[in-house]
């Protein structure tokens, strides 16, 4: 069967679906509608693609294309989907415990300043959020920004700084896109960990623009000190020591042994499961089914919905050119283009179609690519899943809120860029 053309009806109709996909997703705030929705539409492409080539002709092996393209699509679906599901049960068993709650209620209760709160929630969110992923981070410190003031500037420049901050996690798992490409075999948690400088020092640069600059600006009574009771519950420490064992076993077992990070993690979620058990066992009311229930299954199916339109993109050819711009131009510059991209389209399908449309890069380029990815979803407030949480939390926060603080953001790409360059370009480091 001959490769279909872009620029065919049937290439032109399936960029339309995802084009029209996607402007529903940017606007989804403003329409009120959940985003799963409209990356759910895009599988009507696979329906397109099936009657095009039903009727392409008689040849019976005319489908193996096709059926090929979804098997591919369904794996790396499964393990992107399993993960970021494992990982979600594991945070929401450790909010069950009061685990989060009681961090909020100790740092208001330290009698931190308006200037010491930022700092604080942004420097933890920065920490964390390569582990709890960063719209786990978005959400807890985000809601906690919300209690403690009721200014409305000071609440935005806290929450502009812990939108970068949440995607700076680049360095681990924090952002989808830095799992997506470990998960497609183009970099490993080693080379992940390498972004670490890169990621935090970009972040502190950021948040040192918004103290100066904005911060610095505002008077007056900007947080309440009042300290909110808040306690760990019973087996919550507990819950802490597996937590972090789960999560640091399932490195060392996808380093070391070549276990895949899902299936890994997985073991580590079932331990935390049968010490919840122990807990129920010994008459603590563990509310575990309920917590679980809180899994962001709405994000998920986001995700399904437009890495599945993305390989629809692929079939038709339209992916090849991103490959051809790898070509023409240096793949530092590409990159940094794909990460200014991110920030308009959401960093999700910008890094599936980087990885489909598989560009030969070296280690340290594919570092790049899930460094400027997964930073460039804070150039705009819609361009990663923090920034939409934010917006959720305080209705306040806009799409022209956001930009207000256009130089902090840039000071966290281009910083963030410089380090990387650094690192590995000036000084030979290795991903």
């Amino acid at each position: 069967m001959m490769p279909i053309q872009p620029t065919s009806w049937l290439g032109l109709a399936v960029l339309l679906i995802f084009s029209v996909g996607m402007l529903l997703i940017v606007f989804e705030a403003r329409l009120h509608m959940d985003k799963f929705k409209p990356a759910l539409f895009m599988l009507s492409s696979f329906l397109l693609i099936g009657l095009h080539t039903f009727f392409s002709g008689d040849d019976p092996g005319r489908f193996e294309h096709f059926i090929e393209m979804q098997k591919e699509n369904k794996v790396e679906l499964f393990s992107l989907i399993c993960f970021m599901a494992f990982m979600w049960m594991i945070v929401e068993m450790l909010s069950e415990r009061g685990v989060f709650s009681a961090l909020n209620s100790y740092l208001i209760g330290k009698g931190l300043n308006a200037s010491a709160m930022f700092w604080a929630t942004g420097l933890l969110a920065a920490l964390l959020s390569p582990f709890i992923n960063n719209i786990t981070s978005a959400m807890i410190f985000g809601k906690q920004i919300k209690e403690i003031s009721r200014n409305q500037d000071y609440r935005h420049i806290a929450l502009c700084n812990l939108i970068i901050a949440s995607n700076s996690g680049v360095w681990f798992l924090g952002t989808a896109t830095s799992l997506m490409v470990v998960l497609a075999g183009k970099t490993s948690i080693t080379g992940l960990l390498a972004l670490f400088p890169a990621g935090v020092i970009g972040w502190a640069a950021s948040a040192a623009v918004l103290q100066l600059f904005y911060l610095n600006r505002l008077q007056g009574e900007l947080i309440d000190t009042t300290p909110d009771e808040a306690h760990i519950k019973r087996g919550g420490i507990g819950m802490i020591f597996f937590g972090i064992a789960a999560i640091s076993a399932a490195v060392v077992m996808n380093i070391v042994l070549h276990i895949d990070i899902e299936y890994a993690i997985g073991m580590g979620l079932a331990i935390l499961g049968l010490y919840a058990w122990r807990l129920k066992r010994d008459g603590h009311n563990v509310m575990l089914l309920t917590q679980l229930q809180k899994v962001e299954w709405n994000t998920l199916l986001f995700f399904i919905g437009i890495i599945s339109g993305v390989a629809a993109l692929n079939y038709v050819g339209w992916l090849s050119y991103i490959s051809r711009l790898f070509e023409a131009l240096s793949p530092t510059t590409v990159n940094v283009l794909l990460g200014v991209i991110s920030g308009i389209l959401d960093n999700v399908p910008v890094e599936a179609a980087a990885l489909m449309s598989n560009p030969q890069l070296n280690s340290s380029q594919w570092a790049l690519n899930a460094l400027m990815v997964g930073i460039g979803g804070s150039l705009t407030v819609i361009g990663s899943a923090a920034g939409v949480m934010v917006m959720s939390i305080d209705k306040s926060y806009s799409f022209g809120t956001h930009l207000k603080y256009l130089p902090a953001i840039l000071a966290n790409f281009f910083v963030s860029l410089g380090v990387w360059y650094v690192q590995f370009e000036m000084l030979g480091g290795h991903a």
